[in-house]
């Protein structure tokens, strides 16, 4: 080999380990990944601690987590529920809500590229994490191979307990978390949203409605009644009896209360999911298109493949997602009602009726009409004349609010 051939392939050697060095360098580092996998699963971690017991922390200030087998004590109650429980269709809803966002176009305007990129991701639980329970919370970072760390800042999760068998009420406690990540995706602010009204009472309807579900037959199969916190058999009370709609004195409450009440929200919206004429009725094939591309065969109904439970939710994410894509996001439950009842006229005039039976016309009639006691029947009638002028559009649902 001429003395030129052996300084061309020394320096070739120096480039290539000069490379090596630096994936090497990188792979050690911290780097944004690729998605954790596919969008409609689910995963399990817990956060990761250095030898004094302080939670690691990602470069870029993310918690540090790992995953938990199937098998863990930690895991195992989150796998059951999410595989036979009430929790298995609101997590199914969630991601009924990301195929949502990542397949919406409404006026040539989808989702923000960040929103996206959260609903291309699974539904993470985080057990025992530092920050606390509750969700959604955004970001997180994966350990990797050569002590890699993978930062995932769009990515949403729910934190529970270290051991979440330790919670009674279980069921309600995931509906929930699952059900204001499922609603979070689709509001304008995303996780920022859980405080909104809308969100949190679209979460406590799936409250109420996994104290009611049952998993088998006979007692052992439902919640026990005195399961959970006082907060969460008292909500479950309320909404059946429609006690939000009301004042102490048993009077409706004035319209802009009722409108920032989430128990409010959350006992429309129960009603609405109740309705036969409601829940179980098909859409039209263009709505359910975000929800089945390429996973529904030809001449088989969507509606059919969801159920009842998701058919209704499919249907009212979908109206509430068109929404906010249009520009116009729902401000509360008369915005949401309304904008349920543009995307599907063929529903309209059970909607708007369930909506203000429910206020008592609270918001469509300063005062609201008040049943006596002794003539029921002579409010409803009122009421659903109100109903009837709200949905014909001579009436606006805000009326009372003078706009």
């Amino acid at each position: 080999m001429t003395l030129g051939a052996r300084r061309l392939a020394v320096s070739r050697l120096a480039v290539s380990l000069l490379g090596l060095a630096l994936a090497l360098s990188g792979a050690a580092g911290c780097r944004r990944d690729a998605a954790l996998g596919p969008p409609d699963s689910f995963l399990v971690f817990t956060p990761v601690h250095d030898a004094a017991g302080a939670p690691q922390r990602s470069p870029g200030g993310l918690d540090v987590v790992e995953p938990v087998a199937p098998d863990d004590p930690r895991a195992e109650p989150l796998y059951r529920q999410l595989a036979i429980g009430f929790p298995a269709e609101v997590l199914r809803t969630d991601y009924l809500a990301k195929q949502l966002v990542r397949e919406l176009v409404a006026g040539a305007h989808p989702y923000a590229p960040g929103v996206r990129a959260a609903a291309a991701e699974p539904t993470v639980f985080v057990v025992g994490s530092a920050r606390g329970t509750g969700g959604p919370c955004r970001g997180l970072a994966t350990k990797g191979s050569f002590g890699r760390v993978d930062e995932h800042p769009d990515l949403l999760w729910i934190g529970l307990p270290a051991y979440p068998d330790h919670d009674k009420a279980l069921p309600q406690t995931l509906a929930g978390l699952l059900g204001a990540t499922a609603a979070g995706r689709v509001t304008p602010d995303g996780p920022a949203a859980a405080n909104d009204p809308l969100v949190k009472g679209y979460a406590q309807a799936l409250e109420v409605v996994a104290r009611e579900w049952r998993v088998g037959e006979g007692p052992a199969g439902a919640m026990l009644p005195d399961a959970g916190t006082a907060e969460q058999r008292t909500l479950f009370t309320a909404v059946r009896e429609n006690r939000y709609a009301v004042g102490a004195d048993g009077a409706p409450r004035p319209a802009a209360d009722l409108l920032r009440d989430p128990g409010l929200v959350a006992t429309v919206l129960y009603r609405l999911a109740q309705s036969k004429s409601v829940g179980r009725k098909v859409a039209p094939p263009e709505v359910y298109a975000p929800f089945v591309k390429d996973r529904v065969p030809p001449g088989v109904s969507p509606a059919a493949v969801l159920g009842p439970f998701r058919n209704f939710q499919a249907k009212l994410l979908s109206a509430w997602g068109r929404a906010v894509v249009d520009g116009k996001p729902p401000r509360d439950i008369a915005d949401l009602v309304e904008a349920y009842a543009q995307a599907l006229p063929a529903e309209r005039l059970e909607v708007v009726r369930v909506f203000v039976i429910t206020t008592y016309g609270a918001t469509v009639k300063e005062g609201g009409v008040r049943p006596a006691a002794d003539k029921p029947g002579e409010a409803l009638a009122v009421l659903t004349t109100l109903a009837a002028e709200v949905a014909a559009g001579k009436l606006s649902p805000r009326a009372a609010l003078g706009h």
